[in-house]
């Protein structure tokens, strides 16, 4: 698995509010999760996937919602047949 930094523009859509647990613990956190693509200088477009810590009452952006994000990016080792996981920074 490879990681880097982008900061970049982003279209969202599909979005949903999600609830998951930390592994071992009984602890609860909220995100946001969003399909979207990276289009690299090589003119190849990827699938990615958005997560955004959020409130638990907090609201899903609606589709083709364009952000201004910071995140952290994790490239699994097969990308072609795997999402890319996007980060937010917490602001």
């Amino acid at each position: 698995m490879s990681a880097s930094i982008a900061f970049s523009f982003f279209g969202l859509a599909n979005g949903d509010h999600v609830k998951m647990f930390r592994s071992g613990s009984s602890i609860m956190t909220y995100h946001c999760i969003y399909e979207t693509t990276i289009q690299c200088t090589s003119s190849v477009i990827l699938p990615a996937m958005l997560c955004v810590y959020s409130p638990f009452n907090d609201v899903v952006l609606p589709d083709n919602t364009v952000a201004f994000i910071s995140a952290k990016i994790s490239i699994p080792a097969a990308v072609p047949q795997d999402l890319i996981l996007l980060e937010v920074f917490p602001s």
